[in-house]
């Protein structure tokens, strides 16, 4: 794989959400759509805030690398941030059967024992404990900047201030 471009590399599209088991070996079974058909479904797995952990795409990753690499040039806040999160970053790989071996250490870290929730994000996959996934207690809100990002305007920043709102319980 370290031949391809970053274009070539599974790219994925979550969606859904899934209870699973962590067998003995602390690995989970992706869901078959969500993995490559064609090539080895990579992912690198990151904390993220709210008691989660991220699954991203190895081309996502790489697209930001990129992006925040330029910046890290000649800025040494940039720079220890990448270092930190490299530092904390986990490359995950599937096996043959869809098996994805998951850090101890990190699944601790979000109270993950041996039951875990994955949940389809569109571009990436969150893990958590099942008690740390709540759905929104007003669902219209979210529809609303969903709408207002699909009209044109900025939504966006609506829309992440309502799922911080969600998440940070």
């Amino acid at each position: 794989m370290a031949n391809q471009s970053a274009a070539n590399l599974f790219p994925g599209f979550f969606v859904g959400n899934y209870d699973h088991v962590l067998d003995a070996q602390g690995r989970v079974s992706l869901p078959s759509e969500w993995r490559s058909k064609d090539q080895e479904t990579e992912m690198v797995m990151i904390p993220a805030r709210d008691c989660a952990l991220l699954l991203l795409p190895l081309a996502t990753m790489m697209e930001f690398v990129g992006k925040a690499s330029k910046l890290a040039i000649a800025n040494p806040k940039m720079q220890k941030a990448l270092a930190y999160l490299g530092s904390v970053s986990r490359r995950c790989r599937c096996d043959k059967q869809g098996r994805m071996a998951l850090d101890r250490e990190q699944l601790d870290s979000i109270g993950v024992k041996k039951n875990l929730k994955l949940i389809g994000a569109f571009s990436h996959i969150r893990i958590c404990a099942p008690e740390n996934w709540t759905l929104p207690e007003n669902p219209e809100e979210y529809l609303d900047a969903i709408q207002e990002v699909s009209d044109g305007s900025d939504g966006l920043e609506a829309l992440g201030g309502l799922l911080g709102g969600v998440f940070g319980k």
